[in-house]
């Protein structure tokens, strides 16, 4: 235990910190986000997030405030951005294993926030989705504060609570009602299900959310006056409010699922430990005898700590649950929307190690389950990567490297727990993502760029149009384009005319679009195409039109 927290912080700067300047803004979230950062920067805006010069409901603005921070010292890079999101990722690993600490012991705390250091929804969050982790640690400090409250000593509970439901208020602000309702949820299925009201009415709920709507109501009200029925259709599905609507049952099917890969290693011991859950660990109790040739029973202070342990263990289960409930309202749901349910799976699975540790022996078949899973499981990851590797030329060998990595790594456990050093699988479980995001962020992600954002085409268009050039782009431009490219993006079907209407002082049009409607394009222009970059997602071309 002296060193766990060399250990941890480890852990921290593998998964989090490494490869932040090898690749640029990612499409897929990170550089929308990096744009309207921009803009609200450039526009001066402090109260509507703009995306292409058009209002963009699909996140309070204060979820751009770290964004907006970075870009303004870094407008260029998202290096700076990067490593805010890896800061709050690190502080949400924090607060699950204090968390972890107040409620199962020390040990387990450490173990906890292992847990969620090596799942791999984190390293992704990190990445694209800072709205999400922001949201999810003001939750979880939340949601920690209501486990003091109904688990925790009386003393210091109105500022813990006061606490509780300022950081719920800032979840509020900064993600929207559903990230800031399901803490609430949780204790409201907790307390439902054990069938107390005492302490629920010493968690003060009403006027916690009075508190919260006073905090958040200043903005909400004004984007409200200022955009009416257009903001409100849009709020109550933050921070996910943009994409096609789709049926709560298209939720329910993908909440398990992400879950699942969210967590992954660690899914593999996640029905285990939810079992555990129920299992009062006696044989760690203080015993209390009776006489001199009596039964050995527990003392009272050691069950009533084992009852409220297990009480607590039950209500992360409940927010577990509570958590992944917003899945089946979110228009997009991108698998980091699982994110809020992983602390409380770490907290079981802390719990879970612990026990582990202090008695390997009667925890040995559980953590055979768990380590033939994770084998399983890696395997076909492994597999799927090598196929992937087969289709995407460029990245061959580090898909390959990655691949043979996962298959050791996810065996590991397997083959320690088969020499029974039980202790030691139990630690290698968070090998595959301890080992295998340092892969993929200086390997995989530069040598797949091509495939995650427009930087080269944008880069390409820099050097051969002039500077008030227009290009005209074929569908919606991919974010990074609009991030990366420093002229007028104007959305037309090129034709004779469009081109005409666009043609820059050099007397080409420049044009982008997608690889497969490159025929359509040239039979739209009618003159052939000069191709300046092509990549796999975007095609620059230029054509001189009389």
């Amino acid at each position: 235990m002296r060193f766990a927290p060399f250990v941890l912080a480890t852990l921290c700067v593998l998964v989090l910190f490494l490869g932040l300047d090898r690749v640029g803004v990612l499409d897929e979230r990170e550089a929308r986000d990096a744009q309207v950062a921009r803009e609200l920067i450039q526009r001066r805006e402090v109260l509507t997030p703009f995306y292409g010069a058009q209002p963009l409901y699909e996140k309070p603005t204060p979820a751009y405030a770290l964004e907006a921070l970075a870009y303004w010292g870094e407008p260029a890079s998202p290096v700076g951005s990067r490593r805010l999101r890896a800061g709050l990722a690190v502080l949400l690993v924090l607060i699950t294993g204090v968390a972890g600490a107040r409620h199962f012991g020390p040990r387990a705390g450490i173990f906890a926030a292992g847990v969620l250091a090596t799942s791999v929804v984190l390293p992704l969050a990190a990445r694209n989705d800072g709205t999400q982790l922001l949201g999810s640690l003001f939750a979880w400090i939340g949601c920690a504060g209501l486990a003091d409250v109904v688990f925790g000593r009386a003393r210091g509970r109105d500022l813990r609570l006061v606490v509780t439901y300022g950081a719920l208020a800032a979840a509020l602000v900064c993600a929207g009602p559903l990230t800031a309702l399901w803490p609430l949820a949780g204790l409201a299925l907790y307390l439902a299900l054990a069938r107390d009201r005492e302490d629920w009415r010493r968690a003060r709920p009403l006027a916690g959310l009075a508190l919260m709507l006073c905090v958040a109501l200043p903005w909400y009200g004004a984007m409200a006056w200022r955009h009416g029925a257009d903001f409100l259709a849009r709020a109550p599905f933050f921070p996910y409010a943009v994409g096609p609507p789709m049926p709560w049952l298209a939720g329910a099917v993908f909440a398990i699922p992400f879950l699942v890969a969210g967590c992954f290693p660690w899914s593999a011991l996640l029905p285990d430990a939810m079992v555990h859950a129920a299992t009062w660990w006696r044989g760690r109790l203080p015993l209390l005898r009776v006489g001199s040739a009596g039964p050995e029973l527990p003392s009272a202070a050691a069950v009533e700590r084992e009852r409220r342990e297990e009480g607590a263990a039950h209500f992360f289960i409940a927010c577990l649950l509570a958590a992944l409930a917003p899945i089946l309202f979110y228009p997009s749901r991108p698998i980091t929307a699982a994110l809020p349910a992983v602390p409380a799976v770490a907290l079981l699975c802390g719990r879970l190690l612990d026990h582990l540790f202090e008695d390997p022996k009667r925890l040995a078949l559980t953590l055979t389950r768990a380590a033939l899973t994770l084998a399983v499981a890696g395997s076909v990851a492994a597999f799927t990567f090598v196929t992937l590797a087969t289709r995407v030329s460029a990245a061959a060998p580090e898909l390959r490297l990655l691949g043979a990595a996962l298959l050791l790594t996810c065996w590991a456990p397997f083959l320690a727990d088969l020499m029974r050093r039980r202790r030691l699988a139990a630690l290698l479980m968070g090998l595959p993502v301890a080992a295998g995001m340092p892969i993929v962020s200086l390997q995989v992600l530069p040598a797949m760029e091509g495939w995650l954002n427009t930087r080269a085409a944008a880069q390409a268009l820099e050097v051969a149009a002039p500077p008030r050039a227009a290009l005209v782009v074929t569908g919606t431009p991919p974010p990074s384009l609009r991030f990366y490219a420093r002229h007028e993006l104007v959305v037309a079907t090129p034709g004779p005319d469009a081109l005409r209407d666009h043609r820059a002082t050099d007397g080409m049009t420049y044009l982008a679009f997608p690889p497969a409607r490159e025929r359509e394009v040239a039979r739209g222009a009618q003159t052939p195409l000069e191709i300046l970059a092509r990549t796999p997602t975007l095609v620059l071309a230029r054509v001189r039109v009389e």
